[in-house]
């Protein structure tokens, strides 16, 4: 694999992991309208490094149930502990903000919420509902938990509507239990089989990975392999940056040129659309789905 070792757990950057921050006074009308209604982003949160450029292009990822997370994943910066109530404002705060900063594309996500009997399932709906019901609804994205692989939790959701579902595979199997140890990798790709089965007809699936935590190319073909079986239509490939001391380091920085290769093995798979490079996340250079809103869904790899 064409990578660079992270030997020293060094937290030198190669050069194409390196790019000019845009003007912060771009962002700022993201940030208030964020901020006036009590908000939550996963941009913020998960300290994510396209922040800034996300804001600039007017693109952001509302994250939903709070800013405090009941699993401690050893790869995410978000706050893990105790939750907050679940705000019952969310739903129509979102569709203010939504509204104020012209999004045509909103992306939900939110932290996981083991405590709550649905898992914060109806909390998802009610915030679909609540922006289909706008005069001219945007594409609606929601990147969901596992529900701690609830059924009845997935189904709550994927049969509201969304236009894509997405669940975050994040890594290959063999590593999963070491930095998701609250979480399963099979339950992980059962979520998305029951949101294809349970959801409308149409029903767009999305899945994301990170590289650099020491998985082989094998592992990673087969990961991508396995969505598809799973029914994912759009993948997302990009590098883990650890984002502070508590987090896992990083044991390899991928080339742009083998994110290209992965690439075109997810095409070759039969994945719709496959955005894959260093800095790609879950909802950051995504695949431009409102293109695909009147495509079928892929079918799954036999």
């Amino acid at each position: 694999m064409e990578v660079i070792r992270n030997s020293n757990r060094s937290y030198t950057l190669p050069p194409w992991l390196k790019r000019k921050i845009p003007n912060l006074g771009e962002c700022s009308h993201i940030e208030r309208a964020i901020r006036r209604r009590g908000l939550h982003t996963i941009c913020r949160e998960g300290l994510c490094p396209n922040r800034a450029e996300c804001y600039s292009r007017n693109k952001v990822t509302f994250m939903i149930l709070g800013g405090i997370c009941t699993r401690n994943c050893l790869f995410c910066s978000v706050s893990s502990g105790e939750p907050e109530p679940v705000d019952s404002s969310e739903p129509e705060m979102i569709a203010e903000a939504a509204a104020e900063l012209g999004l045509d594309h909103v992306v939900v996500t939110s932290v996981t919420r083991d405590d709550l009997e649905d898992g914060g399932s109806g909390h998802f709906s009610r915030v679909i509902a609540r922006l289909k019901s706008t005069p001219d609804p945007p594409v609606i994205e929601v990147l969901v938990p596992d529900f701690r692989g609830s059924r009845e939790d997935v189904s709550r959701v994927a049969g509201s509507a969304p236009d894509i579902f997405s669940h975050n595979i994040e890594t290959v199997r063999r590593i999963y239990g070491k930095v998701r140890k609250e979480a399963d990798y099979d339950r992980s790709l059962q979520v998305l089989s029951i949101a294809k089965e349970e959801g409308e007809k149409g029903l767009l699936a999305k899945s994301a990975m990170m590289l650099g935590l020491g998985e082989t190319e094998a592992e990673i073909i087969d990961t991508m392999k396995d969505l598809r079986k799973a029914g994912a239509d759009f993948l997302a490939i990009g590098q883990y940056l650890r984002p502070g001391l508590n987090q896992v380091p990083v044991s390899d920085y991928i080339t742009p040129g083998r994110f290209d290769y992965y690439r075109q093995i997810g095409n070759q798979l039969g994945f719709l659309g496959v955005a894959a490079g260093p800095l790609v996340r879950s909802s950051y250079q995504e695949i431009d789905v409102s293109l695909f809103r009147e495509r079928s869904p892929a079918e799954p790899e036999k």
